[in-house]
């Protein structure tokens, strides 16, 4: 099983709205899933791989937004990145 990576958390599939935002990077994409150590994001606006984001995420069905302050950008795929969760403390706003 070469090349097989045992993920870190369990993953809960989701479409949840959100912004990003960064260096000189502002954009909006879509949750595809979401876990305690890291998300998959469709975005409309380029990152690169070792970017550090900050995540307002809108939850279905709740009032407040959920903060991530710290999300470095690990893989990018066009307009598909992955990041993971430089803290386990989730805001809501």
């Amino acid at each position: 099983m070469a090349g097989f990576v045992m993920r870190k958390g369990q993953r809960i599939k989701t479409f949840a709205t959100m912004r990003y935002f960064g260096d000189r990077v502002a954009g909006e994409g879509i949750i595809k899933d979401l876990s305690l150590s890291g998300s998959y994001i469709i975005g409309n606006v380029p990152v690169s791989i070792g970017m550090v984001l900050a995540l307002h995420i809108f939850v279905p069905g709740e009032a407040e937004l959920l903060l991530i302050e710290r999300a470095t950008v690990k893989w990018v795929t066009r307009a598909d990145f992955g990041v993971d969760f430089d803290t386990h403390e989730l805001k809501v706003a």
